[in-house]
Order: C-alpha cells, then sequence, then structure tokens
C-alpha cells in the first residue's frame, strides 16, 4: 500500500515537546482520500539514558526507583526513549493521517539485550505497514534499539485511524470489553486522576492534550480526558514486577478501551494457556482496559510475579 520511504537523520533526540504544535496544527487530507501513505524511517545514534530520569518515571509507575538509579531499565522505559521519533514523523507534512485521532490499539515488546543506562544506543523508529481494514486505516510504528552492534530492545506499536462514521463499513457496534475471569487475583486498587495523568507526562515527555484536559479532550472527539495507555501498561507490570522470563521472550498487550479520567481501577491476574496475564480493570464493571501477557515463541510463557 506504499511505494516511497521518507528517511530521516538526527545528530541528537530531538524535542518530543516541540513537536507537538506540527502534530496538533498540521493539516491532513480527509482519511478515505489517502492512498499509498510514505513509509518513514528515523534515525539517531549515541543516545544515553539517564539513571535519574529512569528513576522517575520508575516512581511514577511503581517499579523500583531505587534499581532504577542503579541502571535497571523497565521494560517499557525504551517507549519514552523513542517517543520523540515518534512524534516528529506524525508532526510531518508528508504524514497523512491525523495524530489526534489515532487510536493505540495494541503492543509488542521484546528484549533479547540488556540495556544499562549510560550506555550509547542507536535507535531506528519506521512508521509503515499501511493496511485497511472495517474499522479503519492501521499502520506500525516499529522501534528497534540497538546498543555495540547488536539489537536489545525491539517494539511494534499498531495504531488505527478510524474510518469517519459515513463510512463504517459494518452497521454493528464495537463489541464490549471482555472481564477478566472471575477466579483471577485482585493484585491492586487505586484511583487514576489527571493528576496521575500529568504525572506521567512529566516523566515520558508525552503530553498529547487528551492525557491532560477534558475540554480538549471533547475537541478531538472523545467524551473527556483518558490516561495514557503506556501508564496503564507500565502500571499494571510494576504491580509485583512481572519481567520477561526470558530473553527470547515477547510481551503482548491489547489495548482495549481507555481509563476514563476519573476512574478507579484495580489489577488482576489469570492463568490462561499455561501464561499469567495481566489486566487493568474497571472496578466498577469489572471491565478490561487493557491487558498483557509474555510469550516465548507461539505459545504463552508465565509472567513472574
Amino acid at each position: 500500500m506504499t511505494n516511497r520511504t521518507i528517511h530521516l537523520h538526527y545528530p541528537r533526540l530531538p524535542s518530543g515537546l516541540a513537536s507537538y504544535p506540527r502534530v496538533v496544527l498540521t493539516r491532513r487530507p480527509d482519511l478515505l482520500a489517502v492512498d499509498n501513505p510514505p513509509e518513514f524511517e528515523v534515525r539517531v545514534d549515541n543516545v544515553r539514558i539517564d539513571p535519574a530520569k529512569v528513576a522517575e518515571y520508575a516512581a511514577v509507575c511503581r517499579f523500583d526507583a531505587d534499581r532504577a538509579r542503579n541502571g535497571y531499565v523497565p521494560v517499557t522505559y525504551p517507549h519514552v526513549l523513542a517517543m520523540p521519533l515518534h512524534l516528529r514523523i506524525m508532526g510531518t507534512e508528508a504524514f497523512p493521517l491525523r495524530p489526534m485521532g489515532l487510536i493505540h490499539v495494541s503492543n509488542a515488546i521484546s528484549s533479547p539485550g540488556e540495556i544499562r543506562a549510560g550506555s550509547a544506543l542507536s535507535l531506528v523508529v519506521r512508521a509503515r505497514n499501511y493496511r485497511k481494514t472495517d474499522a479503519g486505516l492501521l499502520f506500525d510504528m516499529d522501534t528497534e534499539i540497538g546498543q555495540d552492534g547488536q539489537p536489545v530492545w525491539n517494539e511494534t506499536c499498531v495504531f488505527m485511524s478510524r474510518w469517519p462514521e459515513s463510512a463504517q463499513r459494518t452497521g454493528s457496534r464495537p463489541p464490549r470489553p471482555p472481564k477478566a475471569p472471575k477466579d483471577s487475583e485482585v493484585l491492586a486498587e487505586f484511583e487514576v486522576t489527571q493528576g496521575t495523568a500529568w504525572s506521567y507526562a512529566r516523566v515520558s515527555r508525552d503530553f498529547n492534550p487528551i492525557h491532560l484536559s477534558d475540554r480538549a479532550a471533547r475537541f478531538f472527539g472523545l467524551r473527556g480526558a483518558i490516561s495514557h495507555g503506556m501508564w496503564s501498561l507500565a502500571r499494571s507490570l510494576a504491580e509485583r514486577p512481572a519481567d520477561p522470563p526470558a530473553s527470547a521472550a515477547r510481551l503482548e498487550t491489547q489495548f482495549l478501551t481507555p481509563v476514563q479520567l476519573p476512574a478507579r481501577v484495580n489489577i488482576k491476574q489469570w492463568y490462561e494457556q499455561g501464561g499469567a496475564r495481566r489486566a487493568m480493570c474497571d472496578v466498577r464493571t469489572g471491565r478490561v482496559h487493557m491487558y498483557a501477557y509474555w510469550t516465548l515463541g507461539s505459545a504463552p510463557a508465565a509472567a513472574a510475579a
């Protein structure tokens, strides 16, 4: 569905915050008119992780901040490192989709090597693999992080731009999010507020206004502000830390419905197909906002708990 690739190379990691005016204000074509969208590849070398910033992130997401100060990098943190490159792609005039209308559908992370704070890293981010579905136009945002010429962390974020209501290809409503099994273990229960969203925005540099302001969220078609999906994932993993069971493992995540702020949620765990699943659920309805699990090859592997 594409026939060209736009290459960008930066001498240093750009500011994500500086990209937001273009992300928000750049005009985009009508989604139905998008045809053969270009792919993108953005590269930056010699990026170093600051242990103090990792510790701040860890504290907000409830990972062990003391371990982070000593070089530990939570498996979700490199997403934050790559975010400025995601935003640079979305802020270019050639990017055809409206960034503020994108839905983060799923996520897959693998960490074949160990990332240590202070090491020199190379980052490559690619937007590619556009495909049409009944619900909308999907594409992958792939991130590859290398260290000393070897891959140490990979991620695929799947985003969707939903078709206009007038062009919906099915008359049925999307299915309601499932509920966690009745025998799920509740690991934690807590409130999520806009204060939570602002705290995560400061440590992740993800200042998307739909997470920080009811008014802005409504302007972009939502009922109100929603929490960051990657915060939901990180917070769920941090409860009784669930680290990769092996270097070949892949963390699969499905984002089903956003956490509407304010909310009371819990983190649940259950076992399915021989492996542990973590979910963030609505306390009142029991519905799953997101769930994640580790896979090893084609079979799920239990998360450490």
